[in-house]
């Protein structure tokens, strides 16, 4: 029979390498795949598969090993390289030779994701792209959010409830993607080309997904999903929900943080600061205003001071002048010369006297002194002009 065949030719269990294609987990807890070879075309796709199954008893002391590898832990998934050790069997209810997985050897499995994580990077140090996200500025005010996660998951729950919790007028567009399995190297990666090819307005792009094993970042750490990210045109800002592993888009986003509320705060936090500088600037300048307004007013006060002023200078020096006039106007006044002892002398037409030769005999004068006038006549003209210390006081005699 086949199966005694089998089973005397493998009476010992084998180690067997491969990759993991199929994975499927059953609901009694067995877990089924299939080994490929992918290496050993001989002219097909796949030359060489093997099926194999996990039971539950086993399965648990597999879990066991892969979770002391790292702290987050190392799960089986499609696509990843391992190396397991198990009976193999043929089954008469499927007609095919299977391998009954008992062990796994996780440094083989975890060797090979570092060396492809480290090949990969070599790469995009080479194409020049390692550092172009980083270099990306993000804006001051990142209000217009691309999400790429899995639509109605917790991740984007918790996403959404810290952004919009904050108060500030956020927009989120959810790009729905699918963040894990097989199918989430093409997801993202188209969700990362819809993003940069739209027609709308987004100022930053935040990826997104729960926490799980490590191998659960296989997905983030293929070369597709890795050069998505580092080229695009907006910065990016991951949150995997892993503690201590680091996949490789980890490294090439403009930001990294640990969950999907880290990364929700984070962008959060950059409106924060620039809403607090610029509360703060108008702070500053208002202080700067009033300053500013004190001393127009200041200025203004001393104007007004000075321009009230010079009415009352100007009637001060105007009065001082006036006074001046005044005392000299006085001492021109006729009466005061009168008063000294001087007269006035007119002829009958109220003419002054000015000259001996301005006169004849018989003509009539009158002469006015300090107490009255006296009226004469002239009989005599003596063109000699009188001596000033004569007694006489007046400009024509009687």
């Amino acid at each position: 029979m086949v199966s005694a065949a089998v089973n005397g030719a493998f009476s010992t269990e084998v180690w067997v390498r491969g990759t993991i294609s199929g994975l499927k987990r059953h609901s009694s807890g067995t877990v089924y795949f299939d080994l490929v070879d992918e290496s050993d075309n001989l002219g097909s796709a796949t030359s060489a598969v093997m099926s194999v199954a996990l039971f539950d008893k086993d399965k648990r002391r597999v879990n066991n090993i892969l979770m002391k590898v790292a702290a987050s832990g190392v799960r089986m998934a499609d696509g990843m390289e391992i190396l397991i050790r198990g009976a193999v069997r043929y089954s008469p209810r499927s007609g095919r030779i299977q391998l009954k997985m008992s062990l796994i050897d996780p440094s083989y499995t975890v060797g090979k994701l570092e060396i492809a994580k480290a090949l990969l990077f070599a790469e995009l140090k080479a194409e020049g792209i390692l550092e172009a996200n980083k270099r990306l500025p993000i804006a001051a005010l990142p209000l217009s959010i691309a999400l790429v996660t899995s639509s109605n998951s917790a991740a984007e729950a918790d996403f959404v409830n810290e952004v919009m919790s904050s108060g500030y007028p956020f927009e989120i567009h959810v790009f729905d993607t699918r963040v894990q399995g097989e199918a989430a190297i093409g997801s993202i990666t188209a969700s990362m080309q819809a993003i940069d090819s739209s027609e709308e307005h987004f100022d930053v792009v935040a990826i997104v997904r729960g926490g799980g094993a490590r191998s659960d970042l296989v997905a983030f750490d293929h070369g597709d999903v890795a050069r998505s990210i580092a080229r695009c045109a907006l910065p990016v800002v991951m949150g995997v929900g892993h503690d201590i592993d680091r996949s490789v888009c980890d490294d090439l986003a403009h930001t990294t943080t640990k969950t999907p509320t880290a990364c929700a705060a984070h962008i959060v936090g950059i409106v924060r600061n620039f809403s607090n500088r610029v509360e703060a600037a108008s702070k500053r300048l208002a202080h700067l205003g009033s300053l500013r307004i004190q001393a127009e007013r200041a200025r203004l006060e001393t104007m007004a001071n000075r321009i009230s002023a010079i009415p009352q200078n100007r009637i001060a020096n105007e009065t001082h002048r006036l006074a001046n006039a005044e005392v000299r106007i006085r001492a021109l006044d006729p009466a005061l010369a009168l008063a000294r002892g001087w007269s006035i002398t007119r002829t009958v037409d109220g003419s002054p006297v000015r000259s001996v030769a301005e006169l004849s005999e018989g003509d009539k004068l009158v002469t006015t002194i300090a107490d009255g006038e006296i009226h004469s006549t002239i009989s005599v003209l003596d063109p000699t002009p009188p001596s000033l210390d004569s007694d006489q006081s007046g400009e024509g005699s009687t």
